[in-house]
């Protein structure tokens, strides 16, 4: 390493421990400029990239990095991290294990192979990944999270219930634990304590529609469809055209018997994932709803057999919402133009000449 990139490199330390990311990566890059070989150099700057939230950038140099040095373990870490973020659940799985292979209590690597399993919706795989890190890190609330999470399908949670209590009760102001926990509760019926806590991690992170959806979830189940619609309503706010968020809306307008914004809702979440069972569930019933046998079959018929609609059979139902949307635009036009009730009748007293 160069004088001059010794310098670059110590002054973007300096700023990572004042606290100042943006200007410590500026500073990494500038010694990263000057000593481009220099591992250590380029690590700092993969992690600060990471953190940024850069990954594509941060990739690049990480997969530099284990290739010139393979056992480099912190490194093939984070790239298993990045890769996470951006949904490459292979790979990252493959360089988690490979972490493990050489350092088996690496936390980095037990914690995101147990996330990457259960986003792969292997929860069992899951379970020996986040028994170690609960092993490890006992007093922490994302390992005890994870290992709730783990467990949260159990023919009897109460493992999973024990973990999330255990994580809020290490941090009350752990949103995955008050959600975790929520969910889990919602399918043991217990809606009135489900509720409680989505509410708690919605005043925490009142941006998330993720902790609307939960409360939603349990007003849904309780059958109180009408506030479930109104949540439901505000997440979609926060996260526009989300698919899961538009089915819901679609099952709580039909179960409230307003078939127009059922087929609404369901559209949009067909049109978004074409492809999606629930979505082509969701139309189909709408359409039935709404007396129209016809493509209600069609498209259930469509989703069973796993293709795309027909384009006539498209064609109809899009023609068929903006019909709606057209009659709703409509009626509101027309509520804004009728003439206020007058205060009472004109008299002599207040009509002036």
């Amino acid at each position: 390493m160069t004088s001059s990139a010794r310098r670059a490199f110590e002054h973007a330390l300096s700023l990572e421990r004042a606290g100042d990311g943006e200007a410590a990566l500026a500073a990494y890059l500038e010694a990263l400029e000057l000593a481009p070989d220099d591992v250590e150099i380029a690590y700092r700057t993969a992690t600060a990239l990471l953190r940024a939230g850069m990954l594509e950038e941060a990739v690049s140099q990480l997969r530099r990095i284990v290739f010139a040095e393979p056992a480099h373990t912190a490194a093939r870490a984070n790239l298993g991290n990045c890769q996470l973020l951006l949904g490459d659940l292979a790979n990252a799985e493959l360089n988690f294990q490979e972490v493990l292979e050489g350092a088996p209590d690496n936390h980095n690597a037990l914690y995101g192979l147990a996330t990457v399993r259960l986003q792969q919706d292997k929860p069992q795989e899951a379970l020996a990944p986040a028994q170690r890190l609960v092993d490890l890190l006992p007093n922490s609330a994302p390992s005890q999270t994870l290992y709730a999470q783990s467990r949260a399908r159990d023919p009897q949670p109460s493992a999973a219930i024990a973990a999330f209590r255990k994580a809020i009760q290490i941090d009350p102001a752990y949103v995955p634990a008050l959600t975790g926990l929520a969910e889990v509760l919602i399918r043991a019926r217990r809606f009135s304590e489900a509720i409680t806590l989505g509410k708690e991690a919605m005043a925490l992170q009142p941006g998330n529609a993720d902790t609307y959806r939960i409360v939603a979830s349990a007003h849904q189940a309780a059958g109180d469809f009408a506030t479930a619609r109104d949540v439901l309503l505000k997440a979609l706010s926060l996260s526009p055209g989300d698919v899961d968020v538009l089915i819901r809306l679609s099952i709580a307008g039909r179960k409230l018997e307003d078939y127009a914004a059922a087929l609404l809702h369901a559209w949009q979440a067909h049109t978004r994932q074409p492809t999606n069972k629930e979505a082509g569930n969701a139309l189909g019933s709408a359409l039935a709803a709404l007396g129209n046998s016809k493509d209600a079959k069609a498209v259930l018929t469509a989703i069973a057999q796993k293709r795309r609609l027909e384009p006539d059979v498209e064609s109809r139902i899009s023609a068929l919402c903006a019909e709606i949307e057209a009659r709703e635009r409509s009626g509101m036009a027309a509520a804004e133009t009728i003439p206020a009730e007058p205060s009472g009748p004109e008299t002599d007293e207040n009509v002036k000449e």
